[in-house]
């Protein structure tokens, strides 16, 4: 038997695998996310679409991974919250009284806002910080590979944010980047 001529299943098959190669190369990864809560007080912070929600004390940090592709994604503060097991009330922020938050964060709640590989291609983020669900905590917002300075948050006239619906106050970071929120930053 000679060597594979176009047309035939092994010349097909390698040309197949070639091209799924050649596409995913490139292409979108995980973004790690890292949560520091530089506040004087615990603020509980809450993520979605990612389910997530945990206690941070003063200067500790969460980190956790967010898929490629992801839409609408938030982060935001929760604070004065009390949770016996997974269940519980936060005074600003609560999501249904989860811990994991599976739904949006009541008012008032700071917002990181972000999705992932948005762009042409794919290879561009978007990523914001509104305040059109109201003020909680002071917050910064950053991409981690981009060199640019923060979106601050220092007040709830949030001069970097949108205060209101379509303001347009948006960013953008290469796709595949990580990105920091820090509350209460110095």
């Amino acid at each position: 038997m000679g060597p594979p001529v176009a047309g035939s299943k092994p010349a097909i098959f390698l040309l197949l695998v070639l091209v799924v190669v050649a596409l995913t190369a490139g292409g979108a990864s995980a973004a790690t996310f890292r949560v520091n809560n530089m506040c004087p007080f615990p603020v509980w912070p809450a993520a979605i679409p990612s389910g997530g929600g945990t206690l941070l004390q003063p200067d500790q940090t969460w980190v956790f991974t967010v898929p490629a592709g992801t839409k609408a994604g938030r982060i935001w503060g929760r604070t004065g919250c009390l949770f016996v097991g997974d269940h519980g009330r936060c005074v600003t922020g609560d999501c249904a009284g989860a811990l994991r938050c599976e739904l949006s964060g009541s008012t008032p709640a700071t917002l990181a806002e972000f999705t992932l590989g948005g762009g042409v291609s794919g290879v561009v983020d978007f990523y914001d910080v509104s305040v059109v669900d109201g003020f909680n905590v002071p917050m910064d917002f950053f991409c981690d590979k981009d060199g640019e300075a923060p979106i601050r948050c220092r007040d709830p006239g949030c001069a970097d944010g949108n205060r209101h619906p379509g303001e347009g106050k948006v960013r953008t970071c290469n796709a595949n980047s990580d990105y920091i929120v820090v509350f209460c930053p110095n």
